[in-house]
């Protein structure tokens, strides 16, 4: 019985406090403030909506900005209806860069940043980046345009001057480029510093590539090492003396050292094929042998390292006395052998031959290309060969030696200028 009085009574407390709550709730409504609709004015200084600025993080190219629909009406006489729908941004798929600021579109780009509150500096940052971009890729373009065959020994002498002149010919675009964005004062405020190949013509892939600060130390490099040396040249004519090679040898040394610390192993390898001292004579020694460019890079590589040594010791291999010359050419022969196929370090030893030595000689005096190189040497040997027979003659009288030897003599020069004049026009060759 008392358990039964027991539940009545929580039933009951339970049934007044669900009262309660509902009496609060329904007083509480009652008591809040209304809900308002608020709209916030459009700015008077802006009578059309900024574009919407978008980056491609994938492709890390500038800001894309939306096209906006612009009005000719100053915003101060403006009186917007508010009932009038505001203008929706327009998005374009067009995105603006370097290759843009030669085009007259690059100006709706500019004027798409500034209608969205990019600062001036901001704006002058990025046209100077793209101006700057644009032309380090011309740059380079030209510099791989015009590089020569580095491997060959008859070098374009011409790209000296045409490199100097075209590196002129940028800068002045890029003033004109500058003036046309930013003004005439900014154009001499960025005025290039740095003069393209002046000293020494930078080309190929990679040193064509180079960034302009790195250019510049390397064109200054060789000025120094090209000042340097007159320093010696004219030191050893004013004293009567022969040039010190091994003066020489540590001044190539000492502007080896300047270009490691600019240049990366890559650049610096394919600075010294092309510009080197050793790179240079290697050239002259093959002509006639013709290598291709990988048989002149891997034969660089191998022999440069023993002259570049032997030179820092004793200047030159003039120097070196006979059991040294030949010790010095059979390590030389053997770093070639190493990297050439049999044929082609036969074809090698080839140009050794003394006669062929001379034939080249000939063939560099007629102007003549490295083609004519070998029918001048067979042709020399058969008369060589004839000569020594000629003296070794014991049924010839001095005389009749004498008149041989001076047929053989201009038989020999008719026949080079008959090989040059062939090779010139691109005719089959023979001795």
């Amino acid at each position: 019985m008392r358990d039964k009085n027991l539940f009545h009574l929580v039933l009951g407390l339970n049934i007044a406090l669900a009262g309660a709550f509902v009496v609060f709730l329904i007083l509480s409504s009652q008591r809040n403030p209304g809900v308002l609709s608020t709209q916030f004015p459009v700015p008077s200084s802006l009578s059309n909506p900024p574009p919407v600025q978008i980056s491609d993080p994938a492709t890390n190219q500038p800001p894309m900005v939306a096209e906006i629909t612009t009005n000719t009406t100053p915003a101060t006489e403006v009186s917007p209806d508010p009932a009038a729908p505001r203008p929706e941004p327009v998005f374009t798929d067009q995105k603006f860069g370097w290759q843009d600021v030669e085009h007259d579109r690059y100006q709706g780009y500019l004027d798409s940043l500034r209608a969205v509150g990019c600062p001036e500096d901001k704006i002058r940052y990025i046209i100077l980046a793209d101006i700057n971009e644009l032309f380090t890729r011309k740059r380079t373009e030209e510099a791989v345009r015009h590089d020569p065959e580095f491997w060959r020994a008859e070098p374009e002498s011409s790209v000296s001057t045409l490199l100097r002149d075209r590196g002129l010919e940028l800068d002045e675009q890029r003033a004109k480029l500058i003036a046309r964005w930013l003004g005439e004062e900014a154009a001499q405020e960025e005025k290039s510093e740095i003069t393209f190949w002046s000293h020494v013509q930078l080309t190929g892939q990679r040193l064509g590539a180079l960034p302009k600060q790195v250019h510049r130390q390397v064109q200054d490099i060789c000025a120094d090492s090209m000042d340097r040396y007159q320093t010696i040249f004219w030191s050893a004519i004013n004293s009567g003396s022969p040039l010190n090679q091994v003066d020489l040898a540590n001044l190539r040394q000492g502007t080896r050292t300047e270009l490691m610390k600019v240049l990366s192993p890559e650049d610096q390898e394919e600075f010294l094929l092309r510009y080197s001292h050793n790179a240079n004579r290697l050239r002259q020694e093959l002509r006639g042998f013709d290598p291709s460019e990988e048989e002149f890079r891997q034969i660089f590589h191998a022999i440069d390292p023993l002259d570049h040594a032997m030179q820092l010791q004793y200047g030159n291999i003039e120097s070196l006395s006979p059991q040294q010359r030949q010790r010095h050419e059979d390590r030389r022969n053997q770093a070639i052998q190493a990297v050439l196929s049999p044929a082609r370090y036969q074809a090698y030893l080839l140009t050794k031959d003394p006669l062929y030595r001379q034939a080249q000689m000939m063939a560099m005096q007629h102007g003549a290309p490295s083609s004519a190189i070998m029918p001048i040497y067979e042709m020399t040997r058969n008369n060589d060969l004839r000569r020594r027979d000629i003296m070794a003659s014991t049924t010839m009288s001095p005389e009749e030696k004498r008149k041989e030897i001076n047929d053989v003599y201009i038989n020999q020069q008719n026949e080079v200028r008959r090989i040059v004049a062939e090779a010139r026009r691109g005719k089959p060759l023979t001795p």
